[in-house]
């Protein structure tokens, strides 16, 4: 599973209204919907027995909930290409609305150091944002991952435009002693993620940004939202703009605290 971390933060606290027609928020908006759709593509792949070294399928055996999960070539034989389909209507295992396909290129087993997995997103629809974007997962060891994501864009609901590029590098610290053998189905629920990240990108406003962790990102996979961990971001603005993002205490909930200058507030993500 990978987290990838995932931040949100609604740009509809207006704080550019306040901050010299800057939105600090976007940056958190693209890392929060980017990292989502990451973790829940990885556990999709967690899901199917042939991709993680637990049996050899001799069938496709979609176990993706909503999702329509297909795997080719059958059996432990490797690279594959899975192809995953959100329907309109389907909901991510932590409840969020998703809808779209991916096409995952696997060059070895889920989880196995040195396995690598390509997929990129094209009209792909979270909530209220459609996505395009590519991702590349590199497992580092049977708990830990790295996420390059490139050509990230988000398009909002009001047709603001976001671009984003990131890595992320998650390591999992719970959840470790429940398995596909042993709970097939759940087993991925208990899981908990710390994650570092940096990224980079233009913001709907046009202005450069960066954003980077400043304490650690906890990812419980059974929370749309990060539990606790703050990101320090940067705006290329005029005066610039240096903002704090505080996840909290570890409550699975959508608050956090937006820091800006001088002005800081609790805000709702999405």
């Amino acid at each position: 599973m990978l987290c990838f971390i995932c931040t949100g933060l609604i740009w509809s606290c207006r704080k550019e209204d306040q901050n010299n027609g800057i939105a600090p928020g976007d940056a958190s908006v693209a890392k929060y919907l980017f990292d989502a759709i990451r973790d829940e593509v990885d556990q999709q792949l967690n899901l199917q027995g042939s991709l993680n070294g637990i049996r050899e399928d001799i069938h496709n055996s979609s176990r993706g909930a909503c999702a329509n999960v297909n795997i080719s070539p059958l059996g432990n034989i490797f690279p594959k290409t899975v192809t995953i389909t959100f329907p309109a209507g389907c909901k991510t295992f932590a409840g969020a609305d998703i809808e779209g396909s991916v096409t995952i290129n696997l060059s070895g087993r889920v989880r196995e150091s040195g396995s690598m997995a390509t997929f990129n997103l094209s009209e792909f629809k979270y909530k209220n944002y459609t996505l395009s974007g590519n991702y590349l997962i590199t497992f580092t060891g049977p708990n830990s991952h790295i996420t390059n994501i490139t050509e990230g864009k988000v398009v909002t609901s009001e047709n603001k435009i976001i671009t984003y590029t990131a890595t992320n590098i998650s390591t999992q610290t719970a959840g470790l002693s429940t398995t596909f053998k042993t709970n097939p189905s759940t087993f991925l629920q208990d899981d908990v993620y710390e994650i570092s990240s940096t990224s980079t990108g233009i913001n709907s406003k046009g202005n450069e940004y960066s954003l980077s962790t400043s304490a650690p990102l906890i990812y419980k996979v059974a929370c749309q939202w990060i539990s606790s961990g703050i990101v320090t971001i940067t705006e290329d603005a005029r005066p610039a703009i240096i903002a704090t993002l505080d996840y909290g205490d570890g409550t699975c909930d959508n608050k956090a605290t937006l820091s800006v200058n001088n002005f800081t507030s609790t805000i709702m993500l999405p």
